[in-house]
């Protein structure tokens, strides 16, 4: 009788069903070798100083004794793969900081643009007209500027597009056409409070009036 039980144990049927479950066990192993590994790729991928946990610990974990059903076999594997925690939120863990210090630090540029434009200091100018000489169709006009603001200008023009006014003679300063002239390079340069003499000869209408100033811009 007991040979006929041995018999029966070692039947093909016994021997296939055994089979099924050890496949179906190394599924299960591989499925899981799978998912640890994509998730050590998705944590550390980018961190190329930090050791990866090697696939063999990985699969000692698994390491199921033997005589042990398929069914415990998957369940100790479920229990040691709980604690895993998901990429999608391991990821916005380590980037939700990240805004707020990047933001809160304000660049160098930034700083050096401010830094600029407070040091800087406006430049003005003002340009007068006294009348030295008149006669009947001509006059003989002493022009002065002033650098009027707090920064040394590098240059000045100034506007002498009169109306009835045509010069014809001038002198300390350069035609710039359409009426404006302005400084020669050597008194272009003046101080807060320095001034430039120049001034012209021009043919004049009858009973024209000349302005007491015209206008002036400083070219730093």
């Amino acid at each position: 009788m007991d040979e006929a039980d041995g018999a029966l144990d070692d039947s093909p049927g016994r021997r296939g069903r055994l089979h099924g479950r050890l496949l179906q066990l190394l599924g299960v192993v591989s499925a899981v070798a799978a998912v640890i590994a994509l998730w050590q790729f998705v944590v550390f991928g980018d961190d190329p100083d930090r050791d990866p946990v090697s696939m063999a610990e990985g699969l000692e974990t698994l390491s199921i004794p033997e005589g042990s059903s398929s069914s415990g076999a998957v369940a100790s594997v479920s229990a040691s793969s709980s604690p895993i925690e998901s990429p999608s939120e391991s990821s916005a863990a380590a980037t939700s900081d990240a805004p707020t210090s990047a933001s809160a630090a304000p660049s160098s540029s930034e700083e050096a643009t401010s830094g600029a434009a407070e040091e800087a200091a406006p430049a003005s100018c003002t340009a007068s007209l006294t009348v030295e000489k008149e006669w009947d169709d001509s006059v003989e006009v002493h022009v002065e500027v002033v650098s009027t603001g707090d920064a040394a200008l590098g240059a000045w023009e100034i506007d002498l597009d009169l109306r009835d006014v045509d010069i014809y003679n001038h002198w300390n300063m350069r035609d710039l056409d359409h009426g404006w002239y302005g400084s020669e390079d050597w008194n272009g340069r003046l101080d807060p409070g320095e001034n430039a003499v120049a001034g012209f000869q021009a043919e004049t209408d009858d009973r024209v009036e000349l302005p007491g100033s015209v206008s002036c811009t400083a070219v730093v």
